[in-house]
């Protein structure tokens, strides 16, 4: 009984932990959730092949900040004994030298997850879609789609959570392998 008790506790300790992770991570990441709330930018029915090329690369940039703030984002809202904020990215960098399986591992669990998380925002268009033909196209001044914001907001928010959710995770992940 009392291992259990002991085991619990450690259980509502890492999920509490993980939700401050989780917070941070949606705080930090919030000029991701700015781009992805411009249909413009993100969807070529909404706008035109540039915007769309502008906002894929941007993007993909703020992906790539997301991931390299992750381990410091994660250490400010948990941190402990070997990860802080000012040692996270070299802690991640000394565990890519020493643990390769185990980094990748947490690469690939971060792949995955990313991944759910476009399959979560495919799975709300096609339950709310965002876009439907315009009668009235082909009148001057009319385009081709007439955008459903409140759709589309639903999809960018639920990408935006399961992301903010991967990138906590693989922080966390991170700090696991920081304690050992």
């Amino acid at each position: 009984m009392g291992d259990s008790n002991i085991s619990r506790r450690d259980g509502l300790r890492i999920v509490a932990l993980f939700g401050k992770a989780f917070l941070a991570s949606i705080f930090a990441n919030l000029p991701m959730f700015a781009l992805l709330l411009v249909p413009q930018l993100m969807r070529s029915r909404a706008g035109s092949e540039t915007l769309l090329a502008i906002g894929t690369v941007v993007y993909l940039g703020l992906i790539t900040l997301a991931l390299l703030t992750t381990p410091r984002v994660t250490a400010r809202a948990a941190p402990n004994e070997g990860w802080l904020p000012s040692t996270a990215n070299a802690t991640v960098h000394r565990i890519f030298q020493t643990q390769r399986g185990a980094f990748w591992q947490r690469i690939g669990e971060w792949c995955v997850l990313f991944a759910l998380a476009q399959g979560a925002g495919l799975l709300i268009a096609w339950l709310l879609p965002y876009v439907s033909d315009n009668p009235r196209f082909g009148i001057p001044g009319q385009s081709r789609w007439i955008v459903h914001y409140r759709n589309y907001f639903v999809q960018a928010v639920t990408v935006y959570l399961f992301s903010c959710f991967s990138f906590a995770w693989l922080g966390m992940r991170f700090r696991a392998l920081a304690r050992r």
